[in-house]
């Protein structure tokens, strides 16, 4: 029997640098990366229930975006600037499979944008709407983080600075033409709490829409198992004869 210490499930890391950082967790290291970015004003806390449940299935990522956490905070928040760093952060991890990204709310805007610049296998997008309130009040009250179970609530607990929604509407003013133009290169998911306007079902045929009928904007902590199992779904090869696009750092 060895008496070495195990390897803690969770694992903090820092890219490139503590000057211009952005601070994520991983699990697992079981090939294709599944990379979480939460919604603006919340932390990678709101992935840890799934990311530790997908361990063992995937290269579980979840990523602090610049500003929130211990991602250092930047002068501007272009969203074309922060994909293309996200790419090279997932490119650092040398993994050659394509990734998943999963987006919580307006960070939509960013996993669509990443799949028409990179690779990508899958684009997953978590309650997912165009134009949400501008101000910290209202934004809050869109998200319904009080609505997360009890012994999850924690883990949606929102910054207290309202500026950065400000600083991120690039974000915010969501370009839903966008789907149209990159979903036939990956596969796509949207899963909504509640039924979505009708502008917001996927325009592409093979994009898929679920709704699970649950309170409040956090449907990753609010149904679980449900989620897992919908992320494992996306990590089964896609069509081979998609075209390819270029893998992130290329």
């Amino acid at each position: 029997m060895s008496d070495q210490p195990l390897p803690p499930v969770r694992v903090t890391r820092q890219w490139p640098d503590r000057r211009r950082c952005w601070e994520y967790d991983t699990w697992g290291s079981h090939g294709r990366p599944v990379v979480f970015i939460p919604a603006i004003l919340f932390g990678r806390t709101s992935w840890w229930a799934v990311a530790a449940d997908l361990r063992l299935h995937a290269t579980v990522i979840a990523v602090d975006l610049p500003g929130h956490g211990n991602s250092a905070r930047r002068q501007t928040y272009e969203p074309h600037l922060l994909v293309d760093e996200l790419a090279a952060l997932i490119a650092d991890l040398r993994i050659p499979q394509a990734p998943v990204i999963v987006a919580h709310g307006p960070s939509a805007t960013l996993a669509e944008l990443f799949a028409s610049r990179y690779a990508a296998h899958a684009v997953v997008t978590v309650d997912a709407e165009p134009d949400p309130p501008v101000d910290r009040p209202g934004y809050l009250q869109h998200m319904q983080p009080a609505s997360v179970p009890r012994q999850y609530r924690s883990l949606a607990t929102p910054t207290d600075d309202g500026c950065l929604l400000h600083a991120y509407r690039g974000c915010l003013q969501r370009d839903t033409a966008s789907t149209t133009r990159v979903a036939a290169n990956h596969q796509r998911l949207a899963i909504h709490s509640s039924p979505p306007a009708a502008r917001l079902r996927p325009a592409a045929p093979d994009g898929r829409l679920i709704v699970y009928d649950v309170p409040g904007r956090f449907p990753q902590l609010s149904a679980v198992d449900r989620f897992t199992a919908d992320i494992r779904s996306v990590l089964r090869p896609r069509n081979p004869s998609a075209p390819a696009r270029p893998e992130p750092g290329h």
